[in-house]
């Protein structure tokens, strides 16, 4: 189903989200989802509500979840949630270099990555210490992505006890992740978060086609005679999108452009 073309409603999103996978996914992961459905116009609560979930089944001291790029420099968690006994204190102002293995694997990886000992996990060789200083001992980490696009990571871990990651609990975050977290809070980011103006904003079909042959490296030249269009037409049509989407360059328009292209 597609979510990209226009806001869906909360009946469409509980029949795909939820009506469809009774068969599959346990109650209490299906009452989670219906929370985050019935708060989709909140981005950060339905990130919340998601990361509550996954604290409480994985029996982990704290979760966190932030947004940005395998490009990024830098990853900054934008939410934190904690068992009762946690404290959120270690995550004022945190920030991580987004270069680093553990984070470069976890981007391009479908599967959760997981670290069952900090002190000595071979993927946290250039972040140890930076892990170390959040109490964190064992960490699970999963992309969140929607339309196979990347957009944002979860990351869960303890800090009371070094622990083993079982398969089943590797298996829940992988699932809850790809199947609700992900699609869920991206849904809710772009038609109700910042992103909103953007998507609201969609180019004409005739540019759409335009920026298509951009993205595939051609000249303004050559897409004017693959589209039967002069070289001026293109350019106007290319510069009209840039200015409704806010895009600095021509590769920021086709970035932004990649839901649609």
């Amino acid at each position: 189903m597609n979510f990209t073309e226009r806001p869906p409603s909360i009946k469409e999103l509980r029949q795909h989200f939820i009506d469809r996978r009774q068969a599959q996914f346990s109650t209490q992961t299906l009452n989670c989802v219906a929370r985050q459905i019935l708060s989709i116009e909140e981005p950060d609560e339905v990130m919340r509500i998601g990361l509550e979930f996954l604290v409480a089944e994985l029996s982990a001291s704290r979760a966190d979840g932030g947004f940005g790029t395998p490009k990024d420099k830098v990853y900054r968690p934008s939410a934190v949630c904690c068992r009762s006994h946690e404290t959120s204190d270690d995550f004022r102002d945190v920030q991580f270099s987004n270069t680093v293995k553990v984070f470069q694997e976890a981007w391009k990886c479908d599967a959760p990555v997981v670290c069952n000992d900090v002190s000595n996990s071979p993927l946290l060789v250039d972040s140890r210490e930076q892990f170390q200083s959040i109490k964190s001992r064992a960490v699970l980490m999963q992309r969140l992505s929607i339309g196979g696009r990347p957009f944002g990571m979860a990351c869960v871990d303890v800090t009371h006890a070094q622990q083993p990651w079982s398969k089943d609990q590797i298996r829940l975050m992988s699932d809850f992740c790809i199947t609700f977290l992900g699609p869920l809070v991206g849904i809710s980011r772009r038609w109700h978060g910042h992103d909103q103006s953007q998507v609201m904003q969609r180019p004409s079909q005739s540019e759409l086609e335009v920026i298509r042959c951009a993205a595939l490296g051609m000249s303004y030249k050559q897409i004017a005679t693959e589209l039967g269009k002069s070289v001026r037409t293109v350019e106007n049509q290319l510069r009209s999108a840039r200015n409704r989407l806010d895009a600095a360059n021509q590769a920021e328009l086709i970035r932004k452009c990649e839901i649609w292209v």
